[in-house]
């Protein structure tokens, strides 16, 4: 062990030494100086997602993990907005695929978080019993009422679903299916 330590010791030593003198810097070049101040950008806006453990808020997330009996959930919060509200949002220029191609824009957190489900939380559904839609707005969810066997029989069958949440003190108080074509 010794010896090869020192045989990396001499390496480096001898690497390091040459008989080639060190060149010369090179010669260094004037930078301008100017009296104007920097340009200013303002910045750009980033998507802010919900803080679903405090507070009462709204947010749109990918459901992740959903038990009932323990009154828990897993999710993700997204946004999950129109094109042309989203390109508004974030400034984005309305000649992008984003504005112009796609009729909603969903941006992922990429963070997931264990939310606590109320006592009283009520689940919607976008669909009736008779096939007939229940939505006042896609980025709210439906509007049908569900009962919770019907929920947790939905979510067995669509894991990682968006699903718009309302929460009061961090906890989920509703819970309505977003309709994806």
């Amino acid at each position: 062990m010794k010896w090869k330590l020192l045989a990396v010791v001499l390496v480096l030593v001898a690497g390091g030494c040459g008989t080639s003198t060190p060149e010369a810097p090179a010669p260094s070049v004037p930078v301008p100086v100017s009296s104007a101040p920097p340009a200013s950008r303002k910045p750009v806006p980033q998507p802010r997602f919900a803080d679903l453990t405090q507070g009462s808020t709204t947010s749109v997330v990918k459901l992740h993990g959903y038990d009932p009996r323990n009154a828990s959930t897993v999710v993700e919060p997204i946004i999950f907005m129109t094109g042309d509200a989203y390109c508004r949002a974030f400034k984005i220029k309305r000649s992008d695929g984003r504005c112009v191609n796609h009729a909603y824009v969903t941006e992922e957190s990429h963070t997931k978080v264990t939310v606590p489900i109320a006592a009283k939380v009520k689940y919607y559904t976008w669909e009736d019993s008779n096939g007939d839609v229940c939505i006042d707005a896609p980025e709210k969810g439906g509007t049908c009422p569900m009962t919770q066997r019907e929920f947790a029989g939905w979510f067995k069958l669509n894991k990682q679903a968006m699903v718009a949440v309302a929460t009061e003190n961090g906890e989920l108080t509703r819970m309505a299916i977003v309709y994806t074509p």
